[in-house]
């Protein structure tokens, strides 16, 4: 089993997968742009990202397995 590797602070790429990008659509979250940089600012139950600037999204996050490492 894979483990959430994000923390506060991080800087992650958006790489919505079709079913991530679909759950997305129709909220806030749907102005994230694929291929766009994002800090996290908290994880939610180990495994939800947290947005700079989406913090009072009522999803709580997206799962971190729609997000890669900066580089």
């Amino acid at each position: 089993m894979l483990t959430n590797p994000f923390k506060a602070g991080d800087i992650v790429v958006y790489k919505p997968s079709s079913r991530g990008r679909g759950k997305s659509v129709m909220t806030d979250l749907a102005r994230l742009r694929p291929g766009e940089r994002y800090k996290v600012t908290r994880v939610e139950k180990d495994t939800y990202l947290v947005l700079e600037g989406f913090e009072s999204s009522p999803t709580g996050g997206l799962h971190w397995t729609e997000f890669e490492r900066s580089t």
